[in-house]
């Protein structure tokens, strides 16, 4: 039997797929809409080896592998809504932070919490475990992936434009206005018991 709204939602099923791929989509934005600035950022805060600009992506890497160890926890202990908009307003905070730094090591210090802050994402995964079952979980997962897979795509043409018309630093800018706006969404309509109830546990 489909069931095409979670128990006590305030969202419809299209939206709670759209939101969920936003959520994921965050981790993979954060690299493929970055990559045509690494040349610029390189030369802009003089950094000695051209080929040391991968570390920006790198530092990036290593942040979300060490967020799978413990987002997935917090969320078992303190529920999913908390959680995710922690990691959001995290992400949105270093995010800034990489747009304001003067320094390239600076700048992959706050990749690494910029890492740690979009693993938070994995949880989205739990939430969807949580609120569907059977056929209809199997829907939500594959709209959302066919969403999140479309990302790899279409964020080195975003990172370009920005690129065109502002500085580099605008490419971290738009991180964290694209997790912002998520953050408020996710606040706006996410389900309250997500809090502590045992349905997000």
């Amino acid at each position: 039997m489909r069931e095409d709204k979670p128990p006590h939602a305030t969202i419809g099923f299209g939206e709670f797929v759209v939101l969920a791929a936003a959520l994921l989509a965050t981790q993979a934005f954060a690299v493929d809409a970055m990559l045509p600035a690494l040349p610029t950022i390189v030369r802009e805060l003089i950094v000695a080896n051209a080929n040391h600009g991968q570390w920006v992506v790198t530092a990036y890497v290593v942040g979300v592998g060490l967020g799978q160890l413990f987002w997935g926890v917090l969320s078992d202990r303190f529920g999913r809504r908390p959680v995710l908009i922690g990691g959001l307003i995290l992400y949105v905070v270093a995010a800034a932070a990489c747009a304001l730094t003067q320094s390239f090591i600076a700048l992959l210090g706050w990749r690494v919490l910029h890492g740690l802050a979009a693993a938070s994402a994995v949880v989205t995964r739990s939430v969807i475990r949580d609120l569907y079952s059977g056929r209809t979980m199997a829907r939500v997962m594959s709209l959302t992936f066919v969403i999140f897979l479309m990302v790899p795509t279409v964020a080195p043409s975003i990172g370009q434009l920005i690129l065109l018309l502002a500085p580099w630093r605008f490419v971290f800018i738009v991180f964290a206005l694209f997790a912002a706006v998520i953050a408020t969404w996710r606040c706006c309509v996410c389900p309250r018991h997500c809090i502590r109830s045992s349905a997000f546990r």
